[in-house]
């Protein structure tokens, strides 16, 4: 795999190459102190991934990413935004995705020069999955496990969807009993929200409560980016905050999410900091198995773009309840890992294009779809 690093730091571009070249198996085939320089080199040397740090002097990383999305479409790499660790910088690493970067990581240029393992792990991780499955697509060959961590085992991909699961909003029957549906989601996860989200109206009848790995400070800007793309309302899913008004909740980054029955039977979002084999915060797989355990068969569950395998145990449990799963398709996502696990364990009733979760989304706004109207679907949740 070749990677270019864009960076206007010196120090960042020799600390991000070192960690790079660590990995044994990744050629940094070259290194650009501003977007300009970076888009060059881009051209020129037709990498599979970039790391594209944003705030850059000459031409910042947002609109270098615009130049190679324009000038490189013979042979589009990926981009990884590299952000800094602050608001600003997660609402510009949220623009960048939208705009075509497939993910960003998040540094703190103090911890990540004294060779911060976990912003190392992080970095390996993404760039395995998410170059590997560029080059794979862009040399056409067939789909494969790619590891995202070195002891990682992952089960061998399918090609082709497995016989008799539908693949269209048109195929699907649209279930009558759901009282929640709930989202998990990795890399390349954010724009496909947003997609999904676009245009629900206020008559959402279930409250949407989504998984999305992220530091506290991305999900956050998330929220806020959703609710204003959508009339039924988003937020923050913080410790303590109540899930049952028919609204989408993202779960806050940097911990993990376990929804949870108080007194008078509502369901509250209790924050925890630490998931057993558990990678990536919040865990999906903790967020599917506590509504399972919750809902039984009255769950809808959506799996997104991301690499590995959580959300996997989870979607199996809400299956085995009686619930629903589905499963974004291969072709629309970054990185196919986290919804194929969930084909290749049998849990996922429906394989969709993001085009098609969307229409589910919109009939899960339409209270006659599922019985009832949004005063008479929020009391079913408490009950």
């Amino acid at each position: 795999m070749r990677v270019l690093i864009v960076d206007d730091s010196a120090f960042m571009r020799k600390v991000i190459k070192e960690m790079i070249l660590s990995e044994g198996t990744i050629e940094v085939v070259g290194t650009a102190r501003d977007g300009i320089e970076g888009v060059a080199k881009a051209i020129e040397l037709k990498p599979d991934l970039i790391t594209m740090d944003i705030e850059m002097p000459r031409m910042n990383g947002i609109d270098a990413l615009c130049e190679i999305m324009d000038k490189c479409k013979d042979r589009t790499p990926a981009v990884l935004m590299c952000s800094s660790l602050t608001i600003d910088g997660s609402v510009e690493a949220l623009k960048a995705m939208s705009m075509g970067a497939s993910d960003f990581i998040a540094k703190d240029p103090q911890v990540v020069g004294q060779n911060d393992p976990d912003f190392k792990r992080q970095l390996l991780a993404k760039i395995r999955a998410i170059g590997g499955e560029r080059r794979r697509r862009i040399n056409g060959t067939p789909a494969i496990a790619i590891a995202t961590e070195p002891t990682q085992k992952t089960a061998p991909a399918q090609s082709t969807s497995p016989s008799g699961i539908c693949t269209s909003f048109e195929d699907w029957t649209m279930p009558d009993n759901i009282d929640v549906v709930v989202i998990g989601s990795s890399t390349g996860g954010p724009p496909i929200l947003e997609k999904i989200f676009s245009g629900l109206p206020s008559t959402l009848s279930v409250p949407i409560i989504v998984a999305q790995h992220m530091p506290e400070l991305f999900t956050r800007s998330l929220a806020q980016r959703i609710d204003t793309h959508t009339a039924c309302r988003a937020q923050l899913a913080e410790h303590g905050t109540c899930l049952t008004i028919p609204r989408i909740y993202i779960a806050q980054g940097g911990k993990h999410i376990k929804p949870t029955r108080v007194a008078g039977k509502k369901i509250i979002s209790r924050l925890i900091d630490e998931v057993d084999d558990a990678l990536y915060k919040p865990s999906v797989d903790l967020l599917f198995s506590k509504i399972a355990e919750l809902f039984g068969p009255r769950v809808l569950a959506i799996q997104l773009t991301g690499m590995g395998e959580d959300g996997a145990i989870g979607a199996k449990k809400i299956h085995d309840q009686g619930g629903y799963v589905i499963a974004q398709n291969e072709a629309s996502c970054v990185v196919y890992g986290m919804p194929r696990a969930v084909v290749d364990n049998g849990s996922a009733q429906a394989i969709m294009s993001p085009e098609d979760i969307q229409k589910v989304l919109h009939c899960v706004s339409k209270p006659t779809s599922l019985g009832g109207t949004q005063e008479h679907q929020s009391g079913r949740m408490s009950a």
